[in-house]
């Protein structure tokens, strides 16, 4: 399911106009259309005030919107154990 039909249906079944919702979200009616029809992503900050006011967690919104954690891969031995400088130093010879 697309984010956007998840959020219309779940402002529907709270009884929640757009401007109610918007309200509500402390965002414009406007900003909701956009974002029910799909011709608007949110910022995080707008989507957690939306799912708040629907009182539904991101991680419901998550799983419900079909988002699947990737499996954790294994590491070689050693793999990820660099010492912090010899990326901090990388990053500064970059620049």
């Amino acid at each position: 399911m697309k984010g956007n039909v998840y959020l219309k249906e779940k402002r529907e079944a709270a009884g929640l106009s757009l401007r109610g919702m918007a309200e509500k979200a402390g965002i414009s009616y406007g900003h909701v259309k956009r974002l029910e029809d799909g011709t608007s992503e949110p910022t995080f900050e707008v989507l957690v005030a939306v799912l708040d006011a629907l009182d539904v967690s991101l991680y419901t919104f998550i799983r419900a919107i079909g988002y699947q954690i990737p499996a954790k891969r294994k590491m070689a031995p050693g793999e990820g154990l660099e010492p912090p400088t010899k990326w901090l130093t990388a990053t500064r010879s970059a620049n």
